[in-house]
């Protein structure tokens, strides 16, 4: 039997306050429909349909060709959505699980479950619903007196007896794809919103379809995020359960409540993970190594027995031994090699360095590839930008910096020389050579007394 997936993200979601579709708003660094999409891969359907409309440009730029796009071109309500993806299904045998695309905590597992249990059932249409003590907003689940469910009622619908009712729809369904879009098409408009409810397809399949529900025991996990308040809720569930999983599989995470791990992070057995560190993207953490405090890792690897501190890596390799920080910034592709010290106050862009290489405070190396063994003085930099064009930088092995040296840009700098301390370079140096490039000092005798008014006789 054919399985297909029909994710319903086409709304603003104006209650974020944001221009951003609602379904691309980031959970721990990655877009909220990216979750949905990576466990209905999981799960196995078919084909994936994915509804989208407000700014639709920005979800298919998320998801490219991993999905069959559909488009609601008006904001008609969930059955509207539904309808829309008609092009893409209707007619098809199989059954179709159908949730929101702002549903990131649903994973794979309970969709398989959800599924097994509709086939095991004989249902046409299962509603996946929930118990909530305070059902206020949720749609209730109505049923006769054999317990059969016979319709969902909106909350601002409802009676005050349905109000009391406290197994709500959760918004999920698996249902028959051919009677589901038989009933999408005898769906009539709600002539208070003016829309299309999807729930409706409950009322018009009981009559000659079996329907029934599957009840979730964690409200959480069928959690739509609504504003930003609920990302929250929905970032703390996930950032609990990545850490344990990361602990469990032996990484020391030092006060987890204040560190945020991704979904798509690797760390090995053996990391240390230390208070108010972010860790998202593909990043990757090698067994040994030590991150934070206060360090923001974003799509980098930090390799084996390295130490990154107080500091910001975005996009950028740590080599192994290497210590970073404090105060350090690596990003634009940064490859810094073995056993290297980058030290307070340092940044590196788009540039390698080679094994044992120290910059220890206050430089800059930007478009560079720096050799082994090259010593980088206190304020030290490379000059790469001239006001239009980025330039190159070369320096040798066993190269010795002074302080306070700039490295002009387009530059090549051979192996084995040594820089004086204040130079400006702006021409090559040849291997071996001692390079110094600075006016002759020159002292003005007696020049403190021009400065300096004399002082007034006191009156005796």
């Amino acid at each position: 039997m054919k399985k297909y997936a029909l994710v319903l993200a086409a709304g603003k979601g104006t209650r974020m306050r944001t221009e951003m579709p609602k379904c691309a708003f980031p959970i721990l660094g990655k877009p909220m429909v990216e979750y949905i999409v990576e466990n209905l891969e999981k799960t196995g359907f078919d084909e994936i349909v994915t509804i989208v409309g407000h700014k639709k440009e920005v979800l298919m730029d998320i998801l490219k060709d991993r999905v069959t796009y559909a488009v609601q071109t008006e904001q008609l309500g969930t059955g509207h959505a539904a309808l829309s993806a008609s092009k893409a299904l209707e007619g098809k045998e199989g059954i179709t699980f159908i949730l929101p695309g702002d549903m990131p905590l649903m994973e794979y597992p309970v969709m398989d479950k959800i599924i097994r249990a509709h086939n095991e059932m004989g249902n046409d249409l299962t509603v996946v619903t929930m118990k909530m003590d305070y059902p206020k907003g949720y749609g209730r689940i109505v049923r006769d007196e054999y317990g059969t469910v016979t319709k969902i009622v909106e909350d601002n619908d409802c009676t005050e007896y349905q109000k009391a009712i406290k197994e709500v729809n959760s918004s999920v369904y698996v249902v028959n794809n051919i009677a589901l879009y038989e009933a999408l098409h005898k769906i009539k408009r709600n002539e208070r919103k003016g829309e299309f409810y999807l729930t409706d397809i409950v009322e018009i399949m009981h009559q000659n379809h079996k329907v029934n529900t599957f009840i979730v025991r964690n409200p959480l996990i069928t959690m739509g995020i609504n504003d930003l308040y609920s990302v929250s809720v929905a970032e703390k569930h996930l950032r609990d359960l990545i850490n344990k999983t990361h602990m469990l599989n032996g990484v020391a995470i030092v006060n987890p409540e204040t560190v945020t791990i991704g979904h798509d992070v690797t760390i090995d057995e053996g990391v240390w993970i230390y208070p108010n560190t972010t860790i998202v993207g593909e990043s990757h953490i090698k067994s040994g190594a030590h991150v934070g405090p206060n360090t923001e890792i974003i799509n980098s690897i930090i390799d084996e027995e390295a130490e990154v501190r107080h500091s910001l890596v975005i996009d950028s390799k740590v080599g192994a031994k290497t210590t970073v920080g404090p105060f350090a910034h690596l990003r634009g592709h940064a490859d810094i090699g073995p056993n290297n010290r980058i030290g307070n106050f340092v940044e590196v862009k788009n540039s390698t360095t080679g094994e044992g290489t120290k910059a220890a405070h206050l430089s800059y190396i930007g478009d560079s590839q720096v050799g082994k063994r090259v010593n980088f003085g206190c304020g030290s930099i490379t000059v790469n930008y001239d006001g239009v064009t980025k330039h190159k930088t070369t320096i040798g092995d066993d190269v010795f910096i002074g302080c306070n040296v700039n490295m002009v840009a387009p530059l090549n700098i051979a192996k084995n020389v040594f820089i004086a301390a204040g130079s400006t370079v702006t021409k090559d140096v040849p291997e071996g050579a001692l390079a110094i490039a600075r006016n002759q000092q020159i002292n003005k005798a007696d020049y403190y007394k021009h400065l300096v008014k004399p002082k007034p006789k006191e009156d005796k």
